[in-house]
């Protein structure tokens, strides 16, 4: 005996479907919204920390190596910059505030990086998770 697909079949699948792709493409957003300026800061090749950068946010933070080391960093008007390190040449204070698209601080004696990536520049945008 065999069973025929009808339309009641053809349309339970069609809305499986649909919600499937629902989740899939929602599941894999980020909370950064497309008109977001974010810092992403790297310790060890690690992501650490992530500040969306606004007029309005206000912060220091510090990261903190396994070998001792600091980096403090301050948050405040839209712009990131290193307020103190324990490095010995302090070249990652005098980089200065960063804000835009693609700016990156980098201190290497204690392996850290700060990025810039500005989503309200992009036309596609690739979520970082």
């Amino acid at each position: 005996m065999k069973k025929k697909i009808n339309k009641y079949d053809i349309g339970l699948i069609i809305a499986i479907v649909i919600i499937n792709v629902f989740f899939i493409w929602y599941s894999g957003r980020s909370a950064v919204k497309l008109n977001d300026k974010v810092a992403y800061i790297y310790s060890d090749n690690q992501l650490v920390k992530e500040y969306v950068l606004t007029d309005d946010v206000k912060d220091e933070y510090t990261v903190k190596t396994e070998t001792g080391g600091y980096n403090t960093l301050h948050i405040e008007d839209g712009q990131i910059w290193i307020h103190d390190a324990s490095c010995p040449d302090k070249v990652c204070i005098y980089q200065g505030k960063i804000s835009r698209d693609g700016e990156i601080i980098v201190c290497l004696p204690n392996r850290m990086l700060i990025k810039i990536v500005d989503y309200s520049e992009d036309d596609e945008v690739d979520f970082i998770n």
